[in-house]
């Protein structure tokens, strides 16, 4: 698990044991670590793109694990086996994500277990993945390469309940509040504060900015 970076790392430690799949599997590094960890006892890794999908082959191929980490080339979630009850979607934006569970609902009812890195619209995956029968079990946030990442790990229930502020910024990220979320928040509001010295911004943004600042100040 070392090889792999600080937000993959976080995805790696919220994956249940049993059988999995990445959809965007990439260069498969994920599946690969988690095979080799012992999470995984059988997988597949998912692209929908000849060159990543043929990469991605080539890595599973050059470490013999091919038939144990089968590697799919298919549109999201649409040909897993019903057996896979763990998914993985990260690296991707929140509305494509969103579309990708609710493209093919026969599929997203199988899943049990639901890790997704959504690198924008994260509010809209909380929301929506929750309206789909899933709650949130866990969150982390990391920072890399000056970036900020919010993986949330989804599970399968009945009903999930959440305010305004849960959706926003995380039922568990704002309550645990980590030096990493402060950071990432405290940096948006000196974004904030450097984008309302333009005298020159419509008075609609003002509002929405300085309601913004108010929000984020009521979870820090």
């Amino acid at each position: 698990m070392n090889y792999l970076s600080e937000r993959l790392q976080a995805i790696y430690k919220m994956v249940p044991k049993g059988m999995a799949a990445d959809i965007g599997a990439d260069h498969g590094k994920l599946m690969i670590a988690l095979f080799e960890g012992g999470i995984v006892s059988h997988g597949y890794a998912v692209e929908n793109k000849k060159g990543p999908y043929n990469r991605l082959v080539k890595a599973l191929t050059e470490k013999g694990i091919e038939n144990d980490i089968v590697p799919l080339f298919s549109d999201g979630i649409k040909d897993l086996p019903e057996k896979v009850h763990t998914v993985i979607i990260a690296g991707m934006g929140g509305n494509l994500i969103v579309n990708i569970l609710k493209k093919y609902p026969q599929k997203t009812k199988q899943i049990q277990t639901l890790i997704v890195d959504a690198h924008n619209a994260i509010p809209k995956v909380r929301e929506e993945v929750s309206k789909l029968g899933f709650v949130i079990a866990d969150e982390k946030i990391v920072r890399e390469d000056e970036v900020f990442y919010e993986i949330i790990k989804f599970v399968r229930a009945d009903v999930a309940f959440y305010g305004e502020n849960d959706i926003e910024f995380g039922p568990i990220l704002r309550h645990e509040k980590c030096a990493t979320f402060k950071e990432k928040y405290e940096n948006r509001i000196h974004e904030i504060d450097v984008l309302l010295t333009n005298k020159k911004l419509p008075s609609e943004r003002i509002r929405e900015l300085s309601k913004e600042k108010e929000r984020i100040e009521s979870v820090l």
